[in-house]
């Protein structure tokens, strides 16, 4: 991760599959991250390596709401990234 300098992250994971501590803690801390977004809440992995509500697509554990992550790529390299569930939005530019 620490070599790839990625600016965003999306963590395709279950509620209780994927998206571990370990794997949370890899990613948050990689040089240059701006943001994380999941697509569940991992229960496994407690409030400290969860992204704050806005970024998860599927919050809830008992009901999977099938939500997804969205993400445009521009033609000039801006990208945005949107959670289907609550609309919340986000540019990222060149």
């Amino acid at each position: 991760m620490h070599a790839l300098h990625p600016r965003v992250a999306v963590i395709n994971n279950g509620a209780h599959k994927g998206g571990s501590a370990q794997v949370w803690q890899t990613v948050h801390d990689s040089p240059g991250i701006e943001d994380v977004w999941q697509l569940h809440y991992a229960v496994e992995a407690g409030a400290d390596h969860n992204v704050v509500e806005k970024f998860i697509a599927n919050p809830d554990e008992k009901s999977d709401g099938g939500n997804f992550i969205q993400v445009w790529a521009g033609p000039n390299g801006a990208f945005t990234v949107e959670n289907s569930r609550n609309h919340e939005k986000k540019v990222y530019g060149k």
